[in-house]
């Protein structure tokens, strides 16, 4: 069991206060957070500065994340060389946005970029598994997103069985959804975690996420904000996850901080 977060906070951290990014690897490190998820376009420029960067720090790789457009494009041989690259990196995960769908798409339409999709996460599956690497999907808060909700991602899941699923906790509210009872459906499946809290606090400052019905959603610390964390990471416990716990609060104003205290309340509940 571990802590990671987003690479991207410890960079805007590094902007926020001035600091080096390595310095801040540094701090974070010390707050308990083992591991980073890393963007294919923050590791693309240069990975062997990088990997170097993150060693110095005793930090390593859970997880990299890469968009795609599958469902109008299937060639799947960037998907392949993003695999390439977490390997090199050495995460044994990948999460995969594999495309949007306009609302003005036909259902013909809708559904041939569907199946487009679902072949290309096949082939990545297939293509990972050489490598010891899971390909997963997560709840993606966007209207676009044709798994943005627990029956959409099962569809996928369903269609593509090596696929495993990242469990974000705080996507789910953004089409109205239950956290918990998404959990009851999709806990079979659950490899990574996403930590997502969100606030109805506009003087947490941030950028917030205007959710389908309306409401704005401003970026929180883990545990600080409306989503039912204790009982999700209850359950997790109970059913026996062991792997990464990911802190995420893009937007946050002042992202070292989050991190601190995010860090310190997920150790106090896995007892790390």
């Amino acid at each position: 069991m571990q802590i990671s977060v987003f690479y991207n906070h410890i960079v805007e951290a590094a902007k926020q206060t001035g600091l080096s990014v390595d310095e801040v690897l540094v701090q974070v490190r010390g707050f308990g957070i083992e591991a980073v998820e890393l963007d294919l376009d923050e590791a693309r420029p240069d990975p062997e500065v990088l990997m170097q960067s993150l060693e110095a720090a005793d930090m390593g790789v859970a997880s990299m994340y890469a968009f795609f457009d599958f469902g109008n494009d299937p060639s799947v041989e960037p998907g392949l060389e993003f695999i390439d690259l977490a390997a090199y990196l050495e995460a044994d995960k990948v999460l995969v946005i594999p495309g949007f769908i306009e609302k003005s798409a036909s259902a013909g339409e809708r559904n041939d970029a569907l199946y487009r999709m679902a072949a290309a996460l096949q082939e990545m599956c297939d293509y990972a598994a050489e490598h010891e690497i899971t390909v997963t999907l997560e709840d993606f808060d966007d209207a676009r997103a044709p798994f943005s909700g627990s029956e959409e991602l099962l569809w996928f899941l369903e269609q593509v069985p090596a696929l495993g699923c990242t469990f974000d906790t705080g996507n789910f509210i953004y089409r109205g959804e239950d956290e918990l009872e998404a959990y009851s459906k999709l806990a079979p499946t659950i490899v990574h975690v996403h930590c997502k809290d969100r606030s109805l606090d506009e003087g947490n400052g941030g950028t917030p996420k205007i959710t389908i019905d309306g409401k704005a959603l401003f970026p929180s610390s883990v545990g600080a904000g409306i989503i039912r964390l204790e009982e999700l990471i209850s359950r997790l416990k109970a059913d026996g996850y062991e792997d990464t716990f990911a802190i995420e609060h893009f937007d946050a104003v002042d992202q070292l901080s989050y991190m601190k205290q995010s860090a310190q309340w997920l150790r106090s509940r896995l007892a790390i």
